[in-house]
Protein backbone atom coordinates (compact mmCIF):
# COMPACT_ATOMS: atom_id res chain seq x y z
CA UNK A 1 0.00 0.00 0.00
CA UNK A 2 2.93 2.17 0.75
CA UNK A 3 4.30 1.60 -2.72
CA UNK A 4 0.86 2.92 -4.38
CA UNK A 5 0.98 5.51 -2.08
CA UNK A 6 4.23 6.83 -3.19
CA UNK A 7 3.97 5.98 -6.94
CA UNK A 8 1.01 8.07 -6.91
CA UNK A 9 2.38 10.87 -5.18
CA UNK A 10 5.38 11.23 -7.66
CA UNK A 11 3.10 11.05 -10.40
CA UNK A 12 0.79 13.88 -8.78
CA UNK A 13 4.43 16.39 -8.52
CA UNK A 14 5.55 15.51 -11.43
CA UNK A 15 2.29 15.86 -13.58
CA UNK A 16 2.13 19.42 -11.74
CA UNK A 17 5.59 20.62 -12.30
CA UNK A 18 5.94 22.87 -15.10
CA UNK A 19 9.37 23.57 -17.20
CA UNK A 20 8.66 27.49 -18.19
CA UNK A 21 12.04 27.54 -20.01
CA UNK A 22 10.21 25.58 -22.52
CA UNK A 23 9.28 28.34 -24.66
CA UNK A 24 12.08 30.75 -26.02
CA UNK A 25 12.91 33.20 -28.92
CA UNK A 26 14.47 31.61 -32.03
CA UNK A 27 16.49 33.45 -34.76
CA UNK A 28 14.17 34.57 -37.66
CA UNK A 29 14.95 33.14 -41.02
CA UNK A 30 15.19 36.14 -43.48
CA UNK A 31 12.90 36.86 -45.92
CA UNK A 32 13.18 36.82 -50.04
CA UNK A 33 15.57 39.31 -51.03
CA UNK A 34 17.10 40.83 -53.83
CA UNK A 35 21.01 41.29 -53.34
CA UNK A 36 22.65 44.33 -53.36
CA UNK A 37 25.71 45.13 -55.68
CA UNK A 38 29.03 46.78 -53.83
CA UNK A 39 31.21 46.55 -50.52
CA UNK A 40 29.26 47.27 -47.75
CA UNK A 41 30.61 47.49 -44.45
CA UNK A 42 28.11 46.06 -41.60
CA UNK A 43 28.22 47.03 -37.71
CA UNK A 44 26.45 45.18 -35.70
CA UNK A 45 26.23 46.83 -32.28
CA UNK A 46 28.12 44.79 -28.88
CA UNK A 47 25.69 46.43 -26.58
CA UNK A 48 23.22 44.15 -24.54
CA UNK A 49 19.47 43.73 -25.30
CA UNK A 50 17.56 45.95 -23.47
CA UNK A 51 14.49 44.07 -22.00
CA UNK A 52 12.34 46.45 -20.06
CA UNK A 53 9.03 43.92 -18.30
CA UNK A 54 6.13 46.44 -16.53
CA UNK A 55 4.20 43.62 -15.07
CA UNK A 56 1.03 45.04 -13.53
CA UNK A 57 -0.49 41.39 -12.63
CA UNK A 58 -0.25 38.21 -10.92
CA UNK A 59 -2.97 36.09 -13.16
CA UNK A 60 -1.62 33.87 -15.87
CA UNK A 61 1.43 32.68 -14.26
CA UNK A 62 3.04 36.16 -15.46
CA UNK A 63 5.79 35.66 -12.27
CA UNK A 64 7.42 32.99 -14.67
CA UNK A 65 7.53 35.65 -17.69
CA UNK A 66 11.36 34.46 -19.04
CA UNK A 67 12.39 36.05 -22.73
CA UNK A 68 15.58 36.26 -24.22
CA UNK A 69 15.94 38.59 -27.51
CA UNK A 70 19.78 39.28 -27.00
CA UNK A 71 21.13 36.51 -29.29
CA UNK A 72 17.76 35.94 -31.82
CA UNK A 73 17.83 39.46 -32.51
CA UNK A 74 21.33 39.23 -33.68
CA UNK A 75 21.29 36.12 -35.34
CA UNK A 76 18.63 37.09 -37.43
CA UNK A 77 20.08 40.26 -38.26
CA UNK A 78 23.36 38.83 -39.19
CA UNK A 79 21.04 36.03 -41.22
CA UNK A 80 19.93 38.67 -43.25
CA UNK A 81 22.89 40.69 -44.11
CA UNK A 82 24.49 37.04 -45.67
CA UNK A 83 21.10 36.96 -47.78
CA UNK A 84 21.03 40.80 -48.59
CA UNK A 85 24.59 42.06 -49.36
CA UNK A 86 26.92 40.00 -52.38
CA UNK A 87 30.15 41.42 -50.80
CA UNK A 88 30.37 42.85 -47.62
CA UNK A 89 32.42 42.92 -44.11
CA UNK A 90 31.35 42.83 -40.90
CA UNK A 91 33.34 45.81 -38.83
CA UNK A 92 34.00 45.83 -35.06
CA UNK A 93 33.87 49.48 -34.76
CA UNK A 94 31.60 52.10 -36.81
CA UNK A 95 33.55 53.82 -38.98
CA UNK A 96 33.88 57.36 -39.64
CA UNK A 97 32.33 59.38 -42.46
CA UNK A 98 35.50 60.12 -43.88
CA UNK A 99 37.25 56.37 -43.65
CA UNK A 100 33.66 54.55 -45.27
CA UNK A 101 35.09 55.33 -48.96
CA UNK A 102 38.95 55.25 -48.03
CA UNK A 103 38.64 51.72 -46.85
CA UNK A 104 36.76 50.99 -50.43
CA UNK A 105 33.18 50.90 -48.97
CA UNK A 106 30.50 51.44 -50.71
CA UNK A 107 28.13 52.16 -47.70
CA UNK A 108 28.33 51.24 -43.80
CA UNK A 109 25.18 49.96 -42.53
CA UNK A 110 25.42 50.39 -38.51
CA UNK A 111 22.32 48.30 -36.16
CA UNK A 112 22.02 49.34 -32.55
CA UNK A 113 19.86 50.25 -29.89
CA UNK A 114 18.29 47.37 -29.26
CA UNK A 115 15.28 47.33 -27.17
CA UNK A 116 12.61 45.37 -25.80
CA UNK A 117 8.87 46.69 -24.16
CA UNK A 118 6.09 44.39 -23.06
CA UNK A 119 3.47 44.98 -20.88
CA UNK A 120 0.88 42.66 -19.04
CA UNK A 121 -2.10 43.91 -17.31
CA UNK A 122 -5.44 42.26 -16.15
CA UNK A 123 -8.56 44.13 -17.38
CA UNK A 124 -12.14 42.32 -15.85
CA UNK A 125 -10.79 38.54 -17.01
CA UNK A 126 -8.69 39.24 -19.69
CA UNK A 127 -4.92 39.18 -19.57
CA UNK A 128 -4.17 41.72 -21.93
CA UNK A 129 0.25 41.74 -23.26
CA UNK A 130 2.06 43.76 -25.55
CA UNK A 131 5.07 43.96 -26.89
CA UNK A 132 7.39 45.81 -28.99
CA UNK A 133 10.69 45.53 -30.44
CA UNK A 134 12.69 47.98 -31.36
CA UNK A 135 16.30 49.32 -33.27
CA UNK A 136 18.20 51.92 -34.91
CA UNK A 137 19.82 51.39 -38.16
CA UNK A 138 22.11 53.90 -39.87
CA UNK A 139 23.20 53.91 -43.66
CA UNK A 140 25.80 55.92 -44.31
CA UNK A 141 28.27 56.58 -47.45
CA UNK A 142 31.40 59.78 -46.96
CA UNK A 143 28.73 62.46 -47.73
CA UNK A 144 25.36 61.45 -46.76
CA UNK A 145 23.74 59.24 -43.87
CA UNK A 146 20.16 58.35 -43.26
CA UNK A 147 19.29 57.02 -39.54
CA UNK A 148 15.82 54.84 -39.33
CA UNK A 149 14.47 54.04 -36.06
CA UNK A 150 12.24 50.34 -36.68
CA UNK A 151 9.58 49.29 -34.23
CA UNK A 152 7.18 45.98 -34.40
CA UNK A 153 4.36 45.48 -31.76
CA UNK A 154 2.58 42.58 -31.74
CA UNK A 155 -0.67 41.95 -28.72
CA UNK A 156 -1.79 38.98 -26.75
CA UNK A 157 -5.09 38.20 -25.23
CA UNK A 158 -6.36 35.51 -23.12
CA UNK A 159 -9.25 34.69 -20.61
CA UNK A 160 -7.57 34.30 -17.32
CA UNK A 161 -9.53 31.24 -16.35
CA UNK A 162 -8.83 29.05 -19.56
CA UNK A 163 -5.58 27.98 -19.14
CA UNK A 164 -3.74 31.75 -19.51
CA UNK A 165 -0.24 31.11 -19.42
CA UNK A 166 1.43 34.36 -20.08
CA UNK A 167 5.05 32.68 -21.25
CA UNK A 168 3.34 30.77 -23.87
CA UNK A 169 1.52 34.02 -24.99
CA UNK A 170 4.43 35.71 -24.35
CA UNK A 171 6.68 34.08 -26.68
CA UNK A 172 3.79 33.71 -29.53
CA UNK A 173 4.14 37.71 -29.71
CA UNK A 174 7.32 38.04 -29.59
CA UNK A 175 8.27 35.72 -31.78
CA UNK A 176 5.94 37.67 -34.76
CA UNK A 177 7.25 40.56 -33.53
CA UNK A 178 11.00 39.52 -34.11
CA UNK A 179 9.41 38.39 -37.78
CA UNK A 180 7.61 41.71 -38.73
CA UNK A 181 11.16 43.37 -37.58
CA UNK A 182 13.38 41.85 -39.82
CA UNK A 183 11.16 42.12 -42.49
CA UNK A 184 10.94 46.21 -41.50
CA UNK A 185 14.92 45.99 -41.37
CA UNK A 186 15.01 44.07 -44.45
CA UNK A 187 12.84 47.17 -46.73
CA UNK A 188 14.55 50.40 -44.37
CA UNK A 189 17.85 49.23 -45.43
CA UNK A 190 17.36 48.43 -49.19
CA UNK A 191 15.37 51.70 -49.33
CA UNK A 192 18.45 53.78 -47.65
CA UNK A 193 21.19 52.40 -49.37
CA UNK A 194 19.45 53.32 -52.94
CA UNK A 195 18.93 56.54 -51.26
CA UNK A 196 22.37 57.64 -50.43
CA UNK A 197 23.47 56.46 -54.00
CA UNK A 198 21.52 58.64 -55.42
Amino acid sequence: MKKISFICLLFLIVSCAKNFDKSNILEVSPPPTAKIEGKHAIFISDENFNQINRIESENCESWALKLNFEEPIKKSIEALVYKIFKDFEIVDQKLEKEKIEESGFVSQISFSDFIGNSKFKTVRNTGMYQISLDTKIEVSNSSKSITNDISSSMNWEKNIFLNCNLQNGAVKSGQKALENLIERIYETTYESIFQIKR
